[in-house]
């Protein structure tokens, strides 16, 4: 048993998206290494339609089977957010704690970022719009878009990300912290490459990070066959990196 409350945050990579399709659906195609999954097509890298009359069991059965399910944590996963999103329910959750807790963040991609729309928090992906985007919002997108490079999204995730960092390590109700890499530092580190963006803040971040960060065994080893045909990784890839997080928490376990 861990002498303190488990609690993860992070993207469809922490809910378990994809974990259990392979039961759902027929003739479901053979896991892939990262290398042979990122050269298919575009249209060869979906998720096969699911039945959702079974959504809701195959949500459970995923986060059962997720690495948060699998330490017996709280999962506050939540598929498609950004990092701003991750920082506010962390933030609410460590003020409206009353105990210690072990936090685990998942950061996303930096091509994520949230607004306030309509009196609520809402959360885009690069330049998809949801079908209830209105004309005013549209609008705004676009502008947002044709004036942002991918520099200017790399400091608002840096910030975003250090700032949360800083605020869970002092908090009151923090006994530990780790942090997830899914893939996303690796998208970082290449935006840093020699021939393109050179930072002196941003690779100390990373630097800075590194001793609280584990990784996702797909981000070491791209040849082995993790990746789900959707662009998630499998049971075998959350068993393992449940595994090396259970093991930078062993001293709180009893």
């Amino acid at each position: 048993m861990i002498k303190y409350p488990l609690h993860c945050f992070g993207d469809s990579f922490t809910c378990g998206t994809e974990l259990v399709d392979y039961k759902y659906v027929q003739n479901y195609p053979s896991y892939l290494g990262y290398n042979d999954w990122s050269k298919l097509p575009a249209s060869q890298r979906q998720r096969p339609p699911i039945d959702q009359s079974n959504i809701k069991k195959i949500e459970m059965e995923e986060h059962q089977n997720s690495y948060v399910g699998l330490l017996g944590g709280v999962n506050h996963g939540i598929a498609g957010c950004s990092l701003q999103t991750i920082q506010r329910l962390v933030i609410d959750h460590l003020e409206h704690s009353r105990s210690k807790n072990i936090i685990v963040i998942q950061p996303t991609g930096i091509e994520r970022w949230s607004e306030y729309v309509h009196n609520k928090w809402k959360d885009y992906i690069g330049g998809v719009m949801s079908q209830d985007a209105g004309d005013l919002e549209k609008q705004y997108l676009r502008f947002r878009l044709s004036n942002s490079t991918q520099f200017s999204n790399l400091l608002l995730w840096h910030n975003c990300l250090l700032t949360l960092i800083e605020y869970v390590k002092s908090h009151r109700n923090t006994a530990d912290y780790w942090i997830i890499n899914n893939g996303s530092f690796n998208e970082i580190t290449t935006l840093l490459g020699p021939s393109k963006i050179s930072d002196p803040m941003l690779q100390n971040t990373l630097t800075y990070l590194k001793d609280k960060t584990i990784n996702f065994p797909q981000v070491e080893d791209m040849q082995y066959p993790y990746f789900c045909i959707g662009g998630h990784v499998n049971i075998e890839a959350h068993k393992e990196l449940a595994q090396r997080l259970q093991f930078a928490l062993s001293r709180y376990y009893r």
